[in-house]
């Protein structure tokens, strides 16, 4: 489904930066995106909201914007777009408000907290003609398609295997993702990024999830497990709350394999770092460093303004909550 320049809100005098939202006071708003968004051609931070009047002010005292409730950030005529980084279990109801007002989203992960959820978001995207974007921003750095280079080559031969890694120590006291009741849990917070590398290098036909959770007091610690690929690939994953950072993946094949290090959590002044295994000969490539979210950003950015197929991205979000609840679902304890 295409959508025509003409669906994009836009003031008198034509063509402008898309005009930011950012709808709560998030530490990923704070540390990510908002910086990201300073440095970019494409967008400008017109309005922030929060529950707490001074929350905004103290998070961008230089910035020229307007700092709002949450309801009237979504009813401002000055803004085309909406950055939402609430808690997970209010992704729905913000998502499909700001949708029926007119604005695009860029919602982070999960866009929710089930696959029905996800599917009600798309479809108030899809009736007002709006992008959706969940967001996978670390797709947006350059090293993936590296990688996808490095492979297509054939120096590590057929692909066998992907594994994907993402560990983190506890979240901080009074964190959200450590509150079952407002969609905390590991899987909540991690399963989008190996899922999203997997898409990315293995294509779509994943199935036969199978593996083991760790819960507490309702609360998913961990998701450790496999799949299947549509070219019998095995996918592998550990996500994990409460155990020693790791954020990598890799890819083994026949003859060799490629490690990506800090696949997921790249920071922007880092460079990006892969090391190719080929039997005992071990190289690495060397990926300038890049702000995936600023990318990620301006992608969208474009998007809108050129009216491109929002479809593609609306069919990864649902294709992405199917997963998750499939991981889920093939796990024990």
């Amino acid at each position: 489904m295409k959508y025509r320049p003409s669906d994009v809100p836009s003031p008198p005098g034509g063509t402008h930066p898309l005009r930011v939202g950012v709808l709560g006071c998030s530490d990923i708003a704070r540390r990510k995106f908002i910086p990201a968004l300073t440095g970019c051609g494409s967008a400008i931070l017109a309005a922030m909201s929060s529950r707490s009047p001074e929350k905004p002010s103290a998070l961008a005292p230089d910035t020229p914007c307007e700092f709002l409730s949450h309801a009237d950030l979504l009813a401002s005529p000055r803004v085309d777009l909406v950055y939402l980084s609430l808690p997970n279990h209010l992704h729905e109801e913000w998502a499909i408000r700001a949708l029926e007002g007119g604005k695009h989203v860029i919602c982070e992960k999960p866009l929710g907290l089930s696959p029905d959820s996800v599917e009600r978001m798309l479809a108030a995207a899809e009736a007002n003609s709006r992008l959706l974007y969940e967001n996978l921003m670390f797709l947006h750095h350059p090293q993936h398609a590296v990688v996808r280079e490095i492979v297509a080559s054939g120096r590590i031969g057929r692909v066998r295997s992907l594994r994907g890694v993402f560990t983190i120590p506890f979240p901080g006291k009074g964190d959200f993702r450590l509150d079952p009741a407002q969609g905390g849990g590991s899987l909540h917070d991690q399963a989008r990024y190996p899922l999203g590398a997997a898409l990315f290098h293995l294509g779509p036909r994943l199935g036969s999830f199978r593996g083991h959770a760790s819960w507490h007091d309702g609360l998913n610690l961990a998701v450790d497990g496999t799949a299947v690929a549509g070219g019998g690939e095995i996918f592998s994953y550990s996500l994990a709350f409460g155990r020693q950072y790791q954020c990598y993946y890799e890819m083994v094949g026949e003859g060799g394999l490629v490690h990506l290090e800090r696949a997921f959590t790249t920071p922007p002044d880092l460079p990006g770092r892969i090391r190719v295994l080929v039997g005992s000969d071990v190289s690495e490539v060397t990926v300038p460093p890049c702000d995936h979210f600023q990318r990620m950003i301006d992608e969208v950015a474009a998007l809108i303004a050129g009216g491109g197929d929002f479809r593609r991205y609306h069919d990864r979000s649902r294709l992405l909550a199917r997963l998750a609840r499939e991981m889920e679902e093939g796990c024990h304890g």
